[in-house]
C-alpha cells in the first residue's frame, strides 16, 4: 500500500468514527445551517438540474436543501448504484420520500428506472457527500470510486459545479492528491459556504 492510500485510509477511519458519534439534534441543526447558507446564495435560484444524495452512515443531511429546491420547481436527482455496470452510478429523479425505497445495502435509492437517468453533463450542480476535505478543495469519499467514475465520463468543459457538504469536523489539513482526483468548486459546512480558487 502506498503512502497516499495509507494516509487516506487513516483519515477515512478517524472521521467516520467521529461522525458516527454525533447526536441526532446536532445533526438536525447542522442540516438546517447548510440550508441557511445555500438559501442566502443564489445557487438554487440560478440553476435547474441538481444532483443530491440520500444521507447514510452519519453523512450530513441535504434533505432540507432538496425540499427547498423542489419547492422552487427545480429538478432533483439522487444516485443509484449499479455494481455490475461499467459506470456504476446513475442519477435518477427524486420527487419526494415516495420516490425512494431501501436498496440492497439498506440505503435509500430512487424507484425510477435507469431510462430516466439524467446525463451527468446535463446537471448544473452536484452536491457531493464526503468523508473529509481540505482547504484546497480536495475531497475524500468513501473509497468506492463511484463519483470519480461519473466525473471522468464528463468533458471538463461540460462538468457541473461540484459542491461538497460536510460537518466542520470533516476538515483536515491535507488530503493526498492522486491523478484521478477531481477537486471541488466549493464546500458548505454549518459554519460557512466557501468557494475554492479555480485550478
Amino acid at each position: 500500500m502506498n503512502e497516499a492510500v495509507a494516509q487516506k485510509n487513516y483519515i477515512r477511519t478517524r472521521i467516520k468514527h467521529e461522525r458516527l458519534n454525533l447526536t441526532s439534534p446536532f445533526m438536525q441543526r447542522s442540516a438546517i445551517a447548510l440550508l441557511g447558507h445555500i438559501s442566502q446564495s443564489s445557487l438554487i435560484e440560478d440553476h435547474q438540474n441538481f444532483a443530491f444524495y440520500l444521507p447514510a452512515r452519519g453523512e450530513i443531511s441535504c434533505l432540507p436543501i432538496i425540499e427547498y429546491a423542489l419547492a422552487q420547481g427545480k429538478k432533483c436527482f439522487v444516485p443509484k448504484v449499479y455494481p455490475n455496470k461499467k459506470r456504476g452510478m446513475w442519477f435518477l429523479p427524486y420527487t419526494g420520500p415516495e420516490s425512494v425505497q431501501k436498496g440492497s445495502y439498506g440505503i435509500l435509492e430512487p424507484n425510477a428506472s435507469i431510462s430516466q437517468a439524467i446525463r451527468p453533463s446535463e446537471l448544473d450542480i452536484i452536491f457531493m457527500p464526503l468523508v473529509a476535505f481540505d482547504p484546497h478543495g480536495n475531497r475524500l469519499g468513501m473509497g468506492g470510486g463511484y463519483y470519480d467514475a461519473v466525473l471522468s465520463s464528463i468533458k471538463k468543459a461540460d462538468r457541473p459545479q461540484l459542491i461538497g457538504l460536510a460537518y466542520n469536523l470533516q476538515q483536515v489539513r491535507m488530503i493526498p492528491e492522486q491523478k484521478w482526483d477531481v477537486r471541488m468548486d466549493g464546500i458548505v459546512t454549518p459554519s460557512n459556504f466557501r468557494r475554492f480558487i479555480s485550478h
